[in-house]
């Protein structure tokens, strides 16, 4: 009996190493090549994949702790860029779009994980966002807010909207703080306050509107 536990055993382990020499090998180069997994401390897969002359190669896959799918990502021939689809534990897709040596670029869209609907698409370069950034409305997926960015901060244009979709305020922002001239509307879309901004506060001349047109207030911040 104990010979036979003992072969058992002695099975077992060059079966171990067999399969161990599956994965995570390397080329008298140092290159990775072929199958890779590397594991979390409780002995949970982390990520799986495959290389070629240390470039990722197909689809990668990559998990939590408790072994829910986390994200993929399918990398094209060059091995620099790959489509990239971020999971919720209940299994939706609340992230997708694609990495470039590692960063963002392109368009990026955002969903919400319980339901599924689009929340944010933002546009990136080299890792920050660059462009428009669009929000939309949890309850029923109309644009709530729309903002320029360059290199990660607000830059240039505003617009934020009502649940209805109707224009609601126009603003501007110059090194991520307002600037310039802004407007509110009235859901009726009638102009309800306009002023100026400058680094981020009211200055000026600001005249507050009722619903038809006429002045029922003016306030003078700052200096203009």
């Amino acid at each position: 009996m104990k010979r036979f536990a003992l072969i058992l055993v002695t099975l077992l382990l060059a079966v171990a190493a067999a399969v161990a020499q599956d994965f995570n090998q390397t080329d008298a180069k140092g290159r990775r090549q072929g199958s890779w997994r590397d594991f979390y401390p409780n002995g949970q897969l982390r990520y799986e994949g495959q290389f070629k002359n240390d470039q990722c190669k197909g689809t990668f896959k990559y998990y939590d702790e408790q072994g829910n799918l986390k994200a993929t990502n399918e990398f094209d021939k060059s091995g620099d860029k790959a489509l990239n689809k971020t999971y919720a534990p209940n299994g939706r897709v609340v992230a997708t779009g694609y990495y470039v040596n590692q960063k963002k670029e392109g368009e990026w869209k955002y969903y919400d994980a319980k339901t599924g609907q689009l929340r944010l698409v933002e546009d990136n370069k080299n890792g920050r966002v660059h462009g428009w950034s669009r929000l939309y409305n949890p309850n029923n997926g109309v644009l709530a807010e729309e903002m320029q960015y360059v290199e990660g901060q607000p830059e240039g244009k505003c617009h934020k909207y009502s649940d209805t979709g109707a224009l609601i305020m126009e603003c501007q922002y110059h090194n991520g703080k307002l600037e310039g001239p802004a407007k509110t509307y009235y859901p009726s879309t009638a102009l309800k306050e306009e002023g100026q901004y400058s680094k981020g506060e009211k200055v000026g001349l600001w005249k507050t509107y009722n619903q038809d047109g006429d002045i029922i207030a003016e306030e003078t911040f700052g200096e203009s």
